[in-house]
């Protein structure tokens, strides 16, 4: 399918729009939750989601070599929002999993992700937030896909 240049332009002003503004959410919630950073808050929901989890299960989610989330879990386990135990069917696994600061910091950002859903779904009748969210999931495959 043939595309304007004059789409080309405006999506990628628009997609650098939508970035900028996420990214600034991002960051206002990791002032609200105690200072994280990007990679830290990530690293707090992801373990939230899941509880108890290994460090390898989070090195993959968050697409990070197991040497760089080891420095960022060490920073966080120092802080007190992660504990940081060995398997006891295996000692060579390494499971983490939330402090109360970290459930408060998940807690916060789980507040915080839903204060802007809700603020961007109230602005659509029910058929706009559905096609919203259909053309979010094909933007995000269409990004991901391999050409």
């Amino acid at each position: 399918m043939k595309v304007k240049k004059d789409n080309k332009e405006f999506l990628a002003e628009s997609l650098f729009n939508l970035f900028r503004a996420l990214k600034n959410e991002s960051d206002d919630c990791g002032k609200l939750c105690g200072g994280l950073s990007e990679k830290e808050l990530i690293i707090i929901i992801y373990v939230g989601q899941h509880e108890n989890v290994k460090m390898s299960d989070i090195s993959e989610n968050i697409e990070a070599p197991m040497s760089t989330l080891t420095t960022i879990v060490d920073k966080l386990v120092e802080r007190k929002y992660l504990t940081r135990d060995h398997s006891a069917e295996d000692r060579r696994v390494i499971n983490v999993s939330l402090t109360l600061n970290g459930k408060a910091a998940y807690k916060t950002a789980l507040t915080k992700r839903k204060t802007m859903v809700e603020k961007i779904l109230s602005q659509l009748n029910e058929k706009e937030q559905s096609v919203l969210i259909n053309h979010l999931n094909l933007l995000t495959s269409s990004i991901t896909t391999k050409v």
